[in-house]
């Protein structure tokens, strides 16, 4: 069957939440797609599941380590062939309809690099709406805020959107490349997107497609996750200097 979509998860000890994941993208998503697990060094299970639901329609990877992020979503792009391109994380559930409004958003121009939807946690609190601000000082729009009707529901160009779900086009991948794998935890996709508004393409918040992301499912260290965050942001930082003074300037 040729697919129109590779949807890959990268997955750390998140077997529960990752079947959950994996049964709503069953349920709710009728376009010819392939989805991808990449697990790095999971110990709880994970492969073991995997291992009896893998098929042509799922491909699983595994690492005997956490290589991180973004390598790990390296390696699940690389292994597809479809057009389009999701990452999603496993901690989200996606929903009737979901992928239709994102497809279509990305098809309604060739500028467009990036495309992400609008999420909510079940206590239907924003956990997506774009990244917003300027180059120097963004921040996640909304987060945490109550989700109500018409709140953040205009379709319109950030900074960047949330990597939990994220949406690109393989044809670019020669032109913008794949994720920085500096990155270990952190900024994968906020560098992906500054890449591509560089080189002049759009990142772009559909509020059509609404997710579940339940968040911080894979790792409960809060220590650990502030000293990844940290040593992203630096390194992102250097990268990106130039960017980011001019847009202070």
């Amino acid at each position: 069957m040729k697919t129109i979509i590779d949807l890959v998860i990268v997955n750390f000890n998140t077997k529960k939440i990752l079947l959950q994941c994996l049964q709503s993208i069953e349920a709710y998503t009728p376009l010819p797609h392939r989805v991808i697990v990449v697990d790095n060094g999971s110990q709880d299970g994970s492969l073991e599941m995997l291992s009896q639901m893998a098929s042509n329609h799922l491909i699983m990877i595994a690492n005997t380590k956490n290589e991180g992020y973004a390598k790990a979503c390296n390696q699940g792009i690389l292994a597809g062939t479809s057009p389009y391109i999701l990452l999603l994380n496993s901690d989200v559930l996606v929903t009737a309809h979901w992928l239709e409004p994102l497809l279509h958003c990305m098809d309604s121009d060739p500028r467009i690099a990036v495309v992400g939807p609008k999420m909510i946690d079940h206590h239907g609190q924003i956990t997506g709406a774009g990244i917003v601000g300027t180059n120097a000082h963004h921040e996640p729009r909304g987060l945490f805020e109550r989700n109500e009707i018409g709140k953040y529901d205009q379709q319109e160009d950030c900074i960047s959107v949330c990597g939990a779900a994220y949406l690109i086009r393989r044809d670019l991948l020669a032109q913008l490349g794949l994720f920085d794998e500096n990155y270990f935890f952190y900024f994968e996709e906020t560098d992906y997107s500054f890449n591509a508004r560089s080189q002049g393409y759009r990142v772009v918040y559909c509020p059509e497609s609404t997710i579940y992301h339940l968040m911080g499912q894979s790792c409960k260290d809060h220590g650990k996750l502030r000293a990844l965050f940290e040593d992203s942001e630096h390194y992102f930082r250097k990268k990106w200097a130039h960017l980011l003074i001019e847009s202070e300037g």
